[in-house]
C-alpha cells in the first residue's frame, strides 16, 4: 500500500478532472520562492546638486566669460626682441585684440627696466582663455607656479600647435628677470626671458632657456605674447 503526496498527488488530480475542464496538456509549476531584493548601484540624478570641488571650480567650463572675468590671450604673431620698450609690447597686444574686435583694455604680460610684469596687472581675477576656459581664480594663482588652464589660445580663438615660446622678461614669482635691453634689441648676444604656452607649471612664464649653458633666450629669438584684460 502507498500513498501520495506533494506534486504526485497534485498531478493525478489535475489528470483526473482534465476532461471535465478541457485541460489538453499538463504542466505543473512550482511556485518558486521569492528572490531576495538586489541591491541598486544610486541613482547618479541623486548627485546632480552636490557641490562641485575646488578643482572643479578653478577648471571652469568653455563659455562666456562670467561676470568680473577678464580676458587672457597669447599673440598669433611672435616677434623678436626689438618692439620698442614697454609701450611698443603693450602697443601689439592692444593691436591684436583690435584685429578681432575684442575690445577692452590690454596689456602685455611682461617686465622691463626693473618692473615687474604681475605689478602690471590690475584686474585681481579671474582670468579666463577667450574659449572661457578659467586660467587663474585670482593673482595669487597666477605667481603661484600652477595655472588651471594653459594660455594657449590666440587673440583668434585658434589654439596655438607651432612655436610655443612667448616673450615675458619675468620669473614665475612676476618679478622682473632680463629683457632684452628693455625690449629694444635683437642681439643675439642680449638676453630675454621666455615661457612656454602649453605648460601649466612655472614654465609658462619662464622656462629656464634653451640649455647648452643658457639661462635664457638670445633676442633675436622669435616669441609670442601674453596679453591681459585690464
Amino acid at each position: 500500500m502507498f500513498s501520495l503526496r506533494g506534486p504526485a498527488l497534485a498531478s493525478l488530480l489535475v489528470a483526473a478532472c482534465a476532461p471535465i475542464v478541457g485541460v489538453t496538456e499538463l504542466e505543473v509549476v512550482e511556485r518558486a520562492e521569492p528572490a531576495p531584493p538586489v541591491e541598486t548601484a544610486p541613482d547618479a540624478a541623486a548627485h546632480d546638486d552636490a557641490a562641485p570641488s575646488q578643482v572643479e571650480k578653478d577648471a571652469g567650463d568653455a563659455g562666456d566669460a562670467g561676470v568680473g572675468d577678464k580676458r587672457v590671450f597669447v599673440t598669433s604673431t611672435a616677434f623678436n626682441g626689438i618692439m620698442g620698450g614697454v609701450a611698443g609690447v603693450d602697443a601689439r597686444c592692444i593691436a591684436a585684440a583690435d584685429r578681432e574686435g575684442l575690445g577692452g583694455d590690454w596689456v602685455a604680460w611682461i617686465s622691463a627696466d626693473g618692473k615687474n610684469a604681475i605689478d602690471r596687472i590690475t584686474h585681481d581675477g579671474p582670468y579666463v582663455r577667450l574659449d572661457g576656459a578659467r586660467v587663474v581664480r585670482d593673482k595669487s594663482q597666477l605667481v603661484s607656479g600652477v595655472l588651471t588652464s594653459p594660455i594657449d589660445r590666440t587673440e583668434k580663438g585658434e589654439t596655438v600647435t607651432e612655436n610655443p615660446l612667448v616673450w615675458t622678461g619675468t620669473f614665475m614669482n612676476g618679478t622682473f628677470s632680463t629683457d632684452c635691453n628693455n625690449w629694444s634689441t635683437s642681439n643675439a648676444l642680449s638676453f630675454g626671458a621666455i615661457g612656454t604656452l602649453n605648460r601649466v607649471d612655472r614654465l609658462w612664464t619662464d622656462n629656464g632657456g634653451p640649455g647648452g649653458g643658457f639661462r635664457n633666450w638670445g633676442c633675436q629669438t622669435s616669441a609670442r605674447l601674453y596679453c591681459f584684460e585690464l
